[in-house]
Formats: structure tokens, sequence, C-alpha cells
């Protein structure tokens, strides 16, 4: 990042001492090398972020304890979630006001592989075509 700077630092710098002596005119080139820069920071900007997003380790997806194993939706801003923590399952209601465990499950039940929720587009697609649409 340090390098980055420099060397915008480089670009930029002998235009800034040229331009102090010459107040109120401001050349073609010191917009050009201005616009230039901006566009280099916003670019080191959007490759970090992207860089970031495919680091493993980084974003902590390992193997979860906590699985969330069905979602219901009962209003427009009210749902039940049945979470799955270890051996335990929980029934939690999620409300604007916050969430409160309303059950616990004595015996946990059996859930299908192919019903837990998926967060890639490409399964939730896959999902929605087998049942015709229709969620």
């Amino acid at each position: 990042m340090s390098a980055a700077l420099a060397g915008l630092w480089a670009v930029t710098g002998p235009v800034w001492a040229a331009s102090a002596g010459q107040s109120g005119h401001v050349s073609a080139g010191y917009l050009a090398q201005l616009l230039g820069g901006l566009v280099l920071v916003v670019f080191l900007i959007v490759f970090f972020a992207w860089m970031l997003r495919r680091m493993p380790g980084l974003q902590g997806q390992g193997p979860s304890l906590i699985q969330v194993l069905a979602v219901r939706n009962l209003g427009t801003r009210e749902r039940l979630l049945l979470i799955q923590v270890g051996e335990e399952q929980v029934l939690i209601g999620v409300t604007p006001s916050g969430m409160h465990r309303l059950h616990t499950l004595a015996t946990p039940l059996e859930v299908a592989p192919d019903e837990l929720p998926t967060a890639d587009f490409a399964g939730l697609l896959n999902r929605m075509k087998a049942r015709g649409g229709r969620s």
C-alpha cells in the first residue's frame, strides 16, 4: 500500500510544485494527473476489497457449530427460526424488538440435507426450479 502511495506522490508531486507558482491557472496536464491519481486510488480500494473477499480464513467460513435448519416468515418483519447448536435444536422468534427463545426441542427433528437453506444463489435457483417456481 505504501508503494502505491509513493508512486502516486511521484506522479502528482512535481505537478503540485509547478502549479504553486502559477496561482489561479490550472493546466490540463495537472487536471489529467489529478484525475489519474483519483482513478488509481479508487482502483486500489476496489482491488483490495476484492482480495479480502477471496482470501480464505479471514471471514471465518469454517465448519460451524450453529446451523439454521428452517426459516418460516410469519409477517413482513416476524419469522421463526429452527436453529441447531451441537445436538440441541432451538425454536427462535425474531421480531423488530429482538430475538426470543420460544422452545427447546426435547427430541431433535430430522431435516433432509436437500431441505437445508443454502446461501449461494445457484442453489436457491435450482431449488426454485425444482419446485416449479413456488416457495
